[in-house]
């Protein structure tokens, strides 16, 4: 099985916000408690990277990729569930031409984790939420 056969997730948000403050936003962990939940200060490549949701429900996993201002992933993995069930998040920023910047999330990697649409999909439906609730930061700005 591939990852073709389960497509990736991808959202985007657009902000007035200029780059360096949208990148604040999805990397501050003051910030990202705003709109997500609690998260670490992002770390280099290979430092942890750990999302704590409060209820006992804990990602973690190593940041894979770092541009710092422009790009960043981390291994997506549920605490308690097996090793290869392990996805993978990437965040970018890009500059619009008004000045301005959108915020794109592309979480992928389904197949390989041996995961199915189903996993996918509820995915899909909480980040929805929780890029419903980064716009709404970003509009308030």
């Amino acid at each position: 099985m591939t990852d073709a056969l389960i497509r990736p997730i991808d959202l985007s948000v657009d902000t007035p916000l200029p780059p360096t403050e949208a990148w604040a936003v999805i990397t501050d962990p003051v910030r990202i408690a705003e709109w997500f939940t609690d998260a670490p200060a992002l770390g280099q490549v290979g430092s942890q990277y750990r999302l704590d949701f409060g209820d006992g429900s804990i990602v973690g996993g190593p940041v894979l990729a770092l541009d710092p201002g422009r790009s960043f992933a981390y291994a997506w993995h549920w605490d308690g569930t097996p090793e290869s069930e392990t996805t993978t998040v990437t965040w970018s920023v890009e500059v619009l031409p008004d000045g301005g910047s959108e915020v794109h999330l592309r979480h992928d990697g389904w197949s390989a984790a041996g995961l199915d649409e189903t996993a996918r999909d509820d995915h899909e439906g909480y980040w929805t939420g929780y890029l419903d609730d980064l716009r709404d930061l970003f509009a308030e700005a």
